[in-house]
């Protein structure tokens, strides 16, 4: 046998095996058959709140390879989710609106209610908070969606459910502000002379108020929108009443907010202090300031040995938990410790506006 066939034989020989290969390697299907599950309460009432949750499941997508899926829902507040209606023109109100889970990733699908009551909103038009009208509980109609790397070949939708009660609340994506604003007895309920809280998390604002009475918070110096109180104490409400002055009285307060979760808590600030090697970092027994004007600006004359210090609030009994440093232009919370001089020197804390300052004199 010359050494040409043999060569030939042996190429066909593995094609046939590639071939073979080829038709017994698992192939990317086209999935048929996808199920979003009734969930066992779909005729209770699901009164949304900002904090809760929808859990959902849902079969899993066959495509022939264990993949990792991506799962969505689509809601609409029609039956069909507009596919007999024209599309929406722009600026016009969306027919279905698609939420992504907590956890994309997974078959059993968390929906966050704060998106639903946002997608409801959307739905009816709504768009600003004055806009904003309450309805009764309403059917909601949802879909689950599912796709592999958005390929369009591995998209699916499944079946619709219906959850048969649906209550939304006035909520939209929440915007980012870089401040707050504190309005209230103390200040005339000026904006302009209001204390700030600045954001340091999504939709968190933190920082010192000066409290003598009632008071809100507002996203803008004006009253276009505001938060007051809600039904109970540390809640808040959209356009709600004047939050009442805390049981401990006039005086410095440290306030956190959360526009989302619409929350809010106000510590009672009971001694302003340095502390640093002038003193031995003693954060407990810090050298106390003196109330200068409105609880809002402190001084101190002591002797300082140079080196650094910082200034700390309620040490006595918190020791490092609310504290301020970086530079006296821009004071930030637990910042760089700030340089001193040895020798008797005036240090003078400004909180009235937002950047916080110092000077050292």
């Amino acid at each position: 046998m010359n050494k040409l066939h043999i060569f030939g034989m042996m190429a066909l020989a593995m094609v046939s095996f590639t071939s073979c290969e080829d038709d017994t390697d698992p192939k990317l299907q086209e999935p048929t058959e996808f199920v979003l599950n009734t969930p066992p309460f779909a005729t209770q009432l699901y009164d949304l709140t900002p904090n809760g949750v929808i859990e959902l499941t849902c079969s899993q997508p066959n495509y022939g390879l264990t993949l990792a899926t991506t799962y969505g829902v689509e809601i609409s507040m029609l039956e069909d989710f507009g596919a007999n209606l024209p599309a929406p023109g722009e600026g016009e109100a969306p027919h279905a609106v698609t939420i992504l889970p907590v956890n994309p990733q997974s078959a059993v699908i968390e929906i966050p209610e704060s998106k639903i009551a946002e997608a409801i909103c959307a739905m009816r038009g709504i768009t600003s908070e004055e806009e904003y009208t309450e309805i009764p509980a309403h059917p909601l109609y949802v879909r689950a969606l599912a796709h592999i790397n958005n390929q369009p070949a591995t998209k699916i939708t499944s079946n619709t459910v219906t959850l048969t009660q649906v209550k939304g609340y006035c909520a939209f994506e929440a915007k980012v502000y870089d401040v707050i604003y504190t309005p209230g007895n103390s200040n005339g309920w000026s904006h302009g002379d209001s204390q700030q809280l600045l954001a340091y998390a999504e939709g968190k604002y933190r920082g010192f108020m000066f409290i003598n009475g009632s008071f809100k918070f507002t996203p803008q110096p004006n009253w276009d929108s505001d938060w007051g109180a809600g039904a109970t104490e540390g809640t808040l409400e959209v356009k709600g009443g004047d939050i009442a002055m805390p049981a401990t009285g006039e005086g410095l307060y440290y306030a956190e907010v959360d526009v989302n979760a619409l929350t809010y808590s106000l510590t009672y600030v009971s001694s302003v202090g340095a502390v640093g090697d002038f003193n031995g970092w003693a954060a407990a027994t810090p050298a106390e300031m003196s109330n200068a004007d409105n609880y809002l600006v402190w001084t101190i004359t002591t002797d300082f040995t140079g080196g650094g210090f910082k200034f700390i609030f309620n040490g006595p009994t918190t020791e490092w938990k609310y504290n301020l440093g970086g530079t006296f232009d821009e004071l930030v919370f637990d910042g760089d410790n700030l340089p001193d001089e040895a020798g008797s020197h005036t240090v003078t804390l400004d909180l009235r506006k937002i950047p916080y300052t110092a000077t050292f004199e």
